[in-house]
């Protein structure tokens, strides 16, 4: 079967090429589905490798697509082209350059030639040249199969252009395609010029005139010498070659200034030297980058089927019988007018198939370094080819190692620049590029993200931030002004008015001593900034609520003593009429305590000791409803959605159906007087990083969900963080203390859960508490223990650093025939018990009291007696548990209630342990 082969495997060349740099590990891939025109080939990546062979447009198109599925990238036809001139992966392009130095002209009647070396797909027609622009058409062949990729391929190879030069990649606009239905590919073309290599230029053509000059001083000898035929002759021949090398030198010098196309460069360069010096066949041998061997890359007069033979043929640099490691080494050209007279090893697959009856060397080094050796031969022998001048081979070879080792060196600062741009844009950091005036010249897409911005070149860094934010850049700024880093905080403002809290860290750009700009990166700190936040919040709570508990128990002991004393006195007084005051004084008492108790509750501090129990959320939300029907107006709707099989909790009761009163209480007022409100229960896991209210940072794990919804005139976004804080109130005077929220708070952290609250104004707010999850069965309650008889004649010591509560203590008890030993502290204490040892039956100890508190003093005690009977009284909340397993009688208590706890622990065997009872 024939095929239609108008690809030069250079081009498979140069995708193997780019996988092999890409991705080492799947190059083989490249061969998928290639077809018949592989088929039966010994090595068919040599054969796709050696530049000398041709395929089909078909085969080509398939191994674009295999190139784009192994890197997943749809542009990597334009990649290829690019980083195939990038890193001198195309032949020997640097020879083309040596064109058309003398007239762009010229260099436009090649194109199609030089062309054809490669593929016979299109035609090229060049409509425009100037220094720093061109305008060429594609127009391709619309009989063959084609694709997209052909054009890519092409836009990155001449993009990588200006790279010979170190400028920047060509800017290239693609006004028509004809892969979009036009009739042919046009592309303009556009680089920067840079004065360096003019002087490079200039260096090396400096002698022009006087080369001009002897051109024209020998064509007049050639009118001298026309008597002599014979040696006319011979100087017109010899005239014409100089002509010719010198003319080749123009060409290439302005070839190596007019394109980056390393194929094109390669091409002319082998063709210009074949013509001048009369060669039949040309090839270069490129030296690897760990200089260890040469390779041949490109060539041209072989036949594609020689050139694929010897695609994986390598030249050791270090082989001392091979010539061409010879020339390399030696860095002179070498002339052989007769193989069969020389030295050289016969069995050399080069020597044996190509049969050489003369032959040149030519190595290309720069600065002393062989980049690349050119050989090339005739089949029948002519003039001698040691009659080539030895000098023009030296100043070809000079002018076309500067192109390669431009190239390299601009392929390896491009690819560096790339390399860092796209880990910079690839990064997860915010990154920016500031002028001098602070204009944004470069940001990366994150910051695009960052900052909710589709476009920020040219922004002024001032316009993304309000008026704090820009005292804050202008600080920056200054800094790297003076040529100093810098580093803060800044708040941008997002186009929907949301700011973004960053850390920007930025440093100076000079250039000659100028400064040009700065360089910052941007991370985003906003999530960090509202932790810092809800941490500081916290610890503000959590310091209002120690000082909270500090005056809570101040005013139990003050309220202990007030109570107890009123309830003595309403047992002297008989007049009906002081005892109308004794009354309202007790009854404002009891509001007192119950205040206390809600600061206390706020405190965290309030975990009752043995009324922590393991409850049904349900049942209590089922037991509020009860009492929410007596309490809401009629139009408001009462809504339960209470999840089934849900897990209990280890919770007091009677706080959290205090806690949901306060809540519906609260969005009552809130709708007043019609709306809805909804109470849900359900199980929610907390404390995953991407979970749902990742932002209360809980201990992960499963929890039972409570939430009271109303479609109220919801809370305004500017109070909202102070909701929970003590006293904080929004009612007008005496219509609340602003402690309700504050206990809801004090409640769920109590029983390790926490709360959250979301609102919008004129919408509603919802209030979320979390309890920690339980496996256990609810408890059941037990039966109240026996009332015993209140008086009693035992002993017993009374321990407490307050006078009030001590004499307070003394009157209750003798009052009820009991013999009372007082001591204002723990060290008194011992001393009294030793005293009186066997006249005590009980102790009576403040928890809290300088020096030594009240299980450190009933430590000492149990020294004495193991099985002493003892009762702790404390002001502060009932986290203070003892943990001695010793009662617990908590301020302010009322007389009666005192007594019980005292009677019933005189009344147990001795040293036996008993649950608290609650005053």
């Amino acid at each position: 079967m024939f095929i239609e082969k108008h690809n030069s495997c250079l081009n498979t060349l140069a995708i193997i090429d780019y996988i092999r740099e890409e991705h080492p590990d799947r190059v083989e891939e490249l061969l998928d589905g290639l077809g018949p025109e592989i088929e039966g080939l010994d090595d068919p990546l040599a054969f796709l490798s050696d530049p000398n062979n041709w395929v089909s447009s078909s085969l080509l198109i398939k191994m674009y697509e295999n190139a784009r599925r192994i890197t997943g990238d749809d542009l990597v036809a334009f990649k290829i082209g690019f980083e195939s001139v990038r890193r001198q992966k195309l032949g020997y392009v640097q020879k083309i350059v040596l064109f058309a130095l003398r007239d762009p002209r010229i260099a436009l009647k090649r194109v199609q030639a030089v062309n054809d070396r490669f593929n016979r797909n299109k035609v090229i027609k060049l409509l425009e040249t100037k220094r720093d622009r061109a305008v060429m058409q594609l127009h391709w062949a619309k009989h063959l199969p084609l694709s997209v990729d052909f054009c890519l391929m092409n836009k990155g190879v001449y993009s990588a252009i200006p790279l010979i030069w170190g400028l920047p990649p060509a800017n290239i606009t693609e006004t028509k395609c004809f892969f979009r239905g036009d009739n042919y590919c046009e592309y303009h073309l556009r680089w920067q010029r840079r004065s360096l290599f003019k002087d490079i230029f200039n260096r090396i053509f400096a002698p022009w005139k006087v080369v001009e000059e002897s051109i024209a001083e020998l064509e007049r000898d050639k009118e001298i010498l026309k008597e002599k035929y014979d040696e006319v002759h011979q100087l017109n021949l010899a005239l014409k070659a100089k002509i010719d090398q010198l003319l080749s030198l123009q060409k290439a010098g302005t070839t190596i200034l007019s394109t980056l196309d390393l194929e094109k460069l390669l091409d002319r360069i082998l063709t210009e030297l074949t013509k001048v010096v009369g060669l039949k066949r040309a090839g270069i041998f490129m030296l690897d980058e760990s200089r260890s061997w040469l390779q041949l890359v490109h060539a041209i007069g072989v036949e594609k089927e020689v050139i694929q033979s010897f695609r994986y043929y390598r030249v050791p640099l270090n082989k001392k019988d091979n010539i061409i490691a010879r020339a390399a080494r030696e860095k002179q050209p070498i002339l052989i007018d007769d193989p069969e007279r020389e030295s050289l090893n016969r069995s050399n697959p080069l020597l044996r198939h190509f049969r050489p009856q003369a032959f040149i060397l030519v190595p290309l080094a720069v600065e002393g370094k062989t980049l690349a050796v050119v050989v090339g031969d005739r089949e029948k022998s002519r003039s001698p080819l040691a009659k080539i001048d030895a000098e023009f081979l030296k100043l070809f070879a000079t002018q076309t190692a500067v192109a390669l080792q431009n190239a390299s060196l601009y392929n390896r600062l491009e690819s560096s620049e790339r390399r860092y741009r796209e880990l910079i844009e690839n990064a997860q950091e915010g990154f920016w590029v500031l002028d001098s005036s602070g204009h944004l010249d470069f940001a990366n897409q994150y910051l695009h993200h960052l900052l909710g911005r589709d476009k920020l070149l040219g922004l002024s860094v001032y316009d993304l931030v309000d008026d704090k934010g820009k005292k804050a850049v202008l600080k920056l700024f200054m800094r790297n002004i003076q040529g100093l880093p810098a580093k803060g905080e800044v708040a941008f403002k997002r186009p929907d008015d949301t700011y973004v809290y960053t850390l920007v860290s930025s440093v100076p750009l000079f250039e000659e001593g100028e400064f040009k700009g700065s360089f910052a990166l941007v991370a985003d700190i906003t999530d960090k900034k509202k932790m810092e936040d809800r941490l500081l919040h916290t610890q503000k709570l959590e310091a209002l609520g120690t000082l909270a508990g500090g005056i809570a128990h101040d005013f139990n002991n003050i309220l202990t003593g007030i109570m107890g004393y009123l309830t003595l006195l309403r047992q002297k007084i008989t007049d009906p009429e002081p005892l109308k005051f004794i009354d309202v004084i007790e009854r404002s008492s009891l509001r007192a305590a119950d205040l206390v108790r809600q600061i206390l509750t706020f405190s965290r501090d309030l975990k009752p000791a043995g009324e922590e129990k393991t409850i049904n959320l349900n049942e209590v939300v089922r037991e509020t409803e009860a009492l929410l029907k007596g309490t809401l107006e009629k139009s408001i709707i009462l809504e339960l959605n209470l999840a089934e099989s849900l897990p209990t909790i280890k919770a007091d009761s009677t706080q959290v159906q205090q806690a949901l009163l306060n809540l519906c209480v609260n969005a009552r007022d809130a709708m007043e007087g019609r709306g809805r409100l909804v109470i849900s229960t359900s199980t929610i896991t907390l404390g995953e990083e991407d979970g749902p209210f990742s932002e209360l940072m809980a201990v992960p794990g499963l929890y039972v969900m409570l939430s009271v919804s109303d479609s109220g005139c919801g809370i305004p976004e500017e109070i909202l963080p102070r909701i929970f804080d003590p006293f904080f109130t929004t009612k007008g005077i005496g219509q609340g203390t602003g402690l309700g929220l504050a206990m809801v708070y004090g409640i769920v952290r109590g029983a390790g859960g926490y709360v959250h609250v979301e609102s919008v104004v004129g919408q509603g707010t919802t209030f979320y508490l979390f309890f920690p999850a339980s496996e256990d069965r609810p408890t059941v309650s037990e039966p109240l223990p026996t009332r015993r008889e209140l008086t009693g004649r035992e002993g017993i010591l009374v321990v407490d650093d307050e006078e009030l509560i001590r004499h307070l203590a003394h009157e209750i008890l003798t009052r009820y025939g009991y013999k009372v030993f007082l001591a204002k502290d723990g060290y008194e204490a011992l001393n009294i018990y030793q005293a009186f040892r066997q006249e005590i039956d009980l102790v009576v100890l403040d928890l809290i009291m300088p020096e030594m508190t009240g299980e450190e003093t009933l430590e000492r005690l149990r020294q004495l007696n193991q099985k002493i009977r003892a009762v702790f009284i404390t002001g502060y909340s009932r986290k203070e548990e003892s943990s001695l397993g010793v009662p617990v009688i908590y301020k302010p208590f009322n007389v009666e209630e005192f007594l019980q706890v005292i009677r019933n622990r005189l009344e147990e065997p001795s040293g036996e342990l008993v649950d608290s009872l609650s005053a």
